[in-house]
């Protein structure tokens, strides 16, 4: 079965949703980056699958202590999802490894396993976002122009990824499209959380 590797930043106000701050304030954009988060987490252990935390810089935060993590490496987010692939890769060539981060309240059990499905004849496994990013890659090779001249944050994300992987000859499946959680529009399709934040 694929590796989960997630993506993850330590909830440090300031650091984390910086796009929500404007509309909500530094604290209250943490509270829904920690709900993100935990609510990935919780996902992922009813799952079942293996699954390993990757982290922007080193933590302390008590969510992080039943997990151990490894640091993410890379100047810019390409090379740091390259890193992180490659390092599963190249030490267990016969697998496949899945990277997903934690902004994507839609993320399910069942993408976990049409991507693991998918996986079993396809290079390349992609979850789009309505942003035009995406929220998970699945892969059974990785080489570093799979991320050449992607222009992260920008609405191309997914276009110029599949660009690549076409140079690559990569054997590329898309998925569903789904949102992350990124604006204050974003945020509203989900009650609960909401209700969660205007009570802060």
């Amino acid at each position: 079965m694929p590796l989960i590797q997630v993506f993850a930043r330590p909830p440090v106000a300031g650091k984390v949703k910086t796009r929500l701050i404007p509309d909500l304030g530094a604290d209250k954009a943490t509270a829904v980056y920690r709900y993100c988060l935990r609510q990935t987490l919780n996902l992922l252990k009813s799952s079942k699958l293996d699954f390993e935390i990757w982290l922007s810089e080193a933590g302390t935060d008590p969510i992080f202590t039943q997990h151990s993590y490894q640091l993410q490496q890379g100047a810019d987010l390409g090379a740091r999802m390259y890193h992180a692939l490659y390092h599963r890769l190249s030490s267990h060539p016969h697998d496949s490894v899945i990277l997903i981060g934690t902004d994507c309240l839609d993320l399910n059990h069942n993408h976990f396993t049409a991507s693991i499905d998918a996986l079993k004849t396809y290079d390349l496994v992609l979850l789009p976002c309505f942003d035009g990013g995406f929220a998970m890659i699945g892969c059974r090779k990785i080489e570093p122009s799979i991320f050449a001249g992607v222009e992260w944050g920008s609405r191309q994300v997914l276009q110029q990824t599949l660009r690549n992987a076409k140079a690559l000859d990569y054997k590329t499946r898309i998925l569903e499209t789904v949102r992350d959680i990124d604006t204050l529009s974003d945020l509203n399709h989900y009650p609960a959380l909401r209700k969660l934040v205007d009570n802060i």
